[in-house]
């Protein structure tokens, strides 16, 4: 008999997912905020995303150690609240405000993203079987897309009643406190190893999860999930630049709709087939999708939706591939170690504004900043091979 699935808690945990999508708006809507500021401040607006992502770099595994002494639950409602307050700051901010207040407000957003990703898929692992791992966290990442899928709708239906997107920030701000009250009246049972390790102290922190590194698939999978998070950022940067249009913001929509189709269809094939092996068919569809993008001819509108969806397809199932083999590779109470690490990897996003923005300064051109995803995805196709054949060494020497 599998573990029963405490359906209480996974629904407050899979609203945890969702919030986790607030970090990703940044990129999408760093094209608005530009429009705001003068040609000379365009650079430093490129930086917005890096904001977000500095802080998975800076204060995943720290969070980490704390989680082992505060619990998951605790930690979790941690950033519930500093998402909330990063999103309002702008907003409270006023129309027209500095540059500053958006590095602040973006900067708050992403230490308080960083807090619940740590939180939240160690939450999960508590309540799903583990050969069920990666089914249950594709499904995580259709709420967490679906925040992502109604940016451009709520975004285009505000621009039309207000004049102005901003109100989009207090309305997320609001389900992110609605999630965080969701959470605290749902009873939360840390697992075994984990309460060891409170009254312990906490021991198990930063140099335990750079520790895991030494394990092959776990520094597979890290830079895996590191490629994948600046593949995805970059992608979402340059999606809006693409086409030249004031519905331009569309494209994330098609991207993020096909995203949720690739995580259902991921769902029912992940919990038949091999995950790395599905890993790498997508991998190769999705490097074929970006060299199409780079080559076709500028103007070009119907087939920028159409790549771009076959990119959400493909990108739909990297995150919980990557994620369920590096914590099927470790023992159960160095789960929060490989948690810190897969969340670390996430500050890779922070590469991707400032590189895809000097190419496209460089060039001239949109869609030639595609070749920084274009490396990020023959990694994770590399990587794909080389956790297959490691899977396969492994079931041969039992």
């Amino acid at each position: 008999m599998g573990k029963k699935v405490d359906r209480k808690l996974l629904g407050a945990v899979l609203m945890g997912f969702f919030i986790m999508g607030f970090c990703d708006i940044v990129a999408p809507i760093t094209g608005r905020i530009a429009a705001e500021f003068p040609a000379g401040r365009q650079a430093a607006v490129s930086f917005l995303p890096t904001m977000v992502f500095l802080w998975f770099l800076l204060l995943s595994t720290p969070v980490a150690g704390l989680m082992n002494r505060i619990g998951r639950k605790v930690t979790a409602l941690l950033g519930y609240a500093l998402t909330a307050v990063g999103l309002l700051v702008p907003w409270l901010a006023g129309e027209g405000c500095a540059l500053g207040w958006y590095f602040v407000g973006f900067g708050l957003l992403g230490i308080g993203n960083t807090v619940v990703q740590v939180a939240v898929n160690p939450l999960l692992a508590t309540i799903v079987p583990e050969e069920r791992m990666t089914s249950y966290l594709t499904i995580g990442q259709i709420f967490r897309n679906t925040s992502l899928l109604l940016l451009a709708p709520i975004v285009t239906g505000l621009v039309a009643l207000t004049g102005s997107w901003r109100l989009l920030l207090p309305l997320y701000a609001a389900l992110t406190v609605a999630g965080g009250l969701w959470l605290q009246l749902t009873p939360v049972a840390e697992p075994a190893a984990a309460a060891r390790t409170a009254r312990s102290g906490g021991r198990r922190g930063l140099a335990d999860s750079f520790r895991l590194l030494g394990n092959r698939t776990v520094l597979l999978c890290a830079v895996g999930v590191a490629c994948f998070i600046a593949a995805d950022v970059g992608v979402g940067y340059l999606s809006v630049r693409l086409i030249d249009s004031p519905d331009a913001m569309l494209t994330t929509t098609g991207f993020y709709a096909c995203r949720i189709v690739g995580t259902l269809v991921g769902a029912w094939v992940l919990a038949r087939r091999s995950d790395v092996k599905y890993l790498g068919g997508n991998m190769t569809v999705a490097l074929a999708a970006l060299a199409a993008l780079v080559a076709l001819p500028h103007g070009s509108v119907w087939p920028v939706y159409l790549l771009l969806g076959v990119l959400g397809f493909t990108l739909a199932c990297v995150f919980a591939t990557f994620y369920a083999v590096a914590t099927r590779a470790v023992a159960a109470e160095q789960a929060n170690g490989v948690a810190g690490l897969m969340i670390l990897a996430i500050s890779a996003g922070a590469l991707s504004g400032p590189v895809c923005g000097a190419i496209v300064r460089w060039t001239g051109a949109a869609a030639w900043g595609l070749l920084f995803p274009a490396a990020c995805v023959l990694y994770m196709l590399w990587a794909s091979v080389v956790l297959r054949r490691r899977g396969r060494k492994e079931m041969n020497n039992r």
